[in-house]
C-alpha cells in the first residue's frame, strides 16, 4: 500500500479531539485494538466561496441572537444593573461570535485531511496487511 487516505486509516483512530485548527489524533492497532500512539496536524480553513459564505452567514446569526438578547436582558433589568448585565452579555457574545467564526471555516474534507496527515507522522508504527486491507501496529 502506497497511498494514504482517510478511509484507508479510520478504522486506526482511538480517539480524535479538535482543538481550534489543530486536530489531535490517538492511534490504535485496527486488528487488535491496542493503543499505538499519538499525533497531531492543523487543518486548512475551507477556501471555497461556499465555506467563506457560510462562514458569514453563521457570524452575522450569531451577532444578531447575541446582540438581541443582551438588548434584552439590559431592558429588563433597566439602571445601572441593566447596563452591567448588557455589558457581561456584550463580552460573552463577542467570545461566542469569536468560536463561531473560527470553528465554521473548517469542514469535514479540512478535518479528514488533517488526520492522514497526522497519521502520516506515525506510520513507521503500522504496517500494511494485505489480507486484511488495513493498517495494523508493527
Amino acid at each position: 500500500m502506497s497511498s494514504i487516505s482517510y478511509d484507508l486509516i479510520a478504522p486506526n483512530i482511538a480517539g480524535l479531539k479538535v482543538s481550534g485548527s489543530t486536530v489531535y489524533v490517538t492511534w490504535k492497532c485496527s486488528q487488535t485494538g491496542r493503543s499505538v500512539g499519538e499525533s497531531s496536524a492543523s487543518m486548512s480553513a475551507d477556501p471555497s466561496i461556499a465555506g467563506k459564505v457560510q462562514a458569514s452567514v453563521k457570524r452575522s446569526i450569531v451577532s444578531e441572537m447575541t446582540s438581541g438578547a443582551a438588548r434584552f436582558l439590559g431592558g429588563l433589568l433597566g439602571g445601572a444593573a441593566g447596563r452591567v448585565v448588557r455589558d457581561a452579555a456584550h463580552t460573552a457574545a463577542a467570545d461566542v461570535r469569536s468560536n463561531a467564526s473560527s470553528s465554521v471555516e473548517y469542514n469535514e474534507a479540512s478535518r479528514q485531511a488533517a488526520i492522514t496527515a497526522a497519521f502520516a507522522s506515525v506510520a513507521s508504527l503500522f504496517v500494511w496487511d494485505d489480507q486484511s486491507q488495513r493498517y495494523v501496529a508493527r
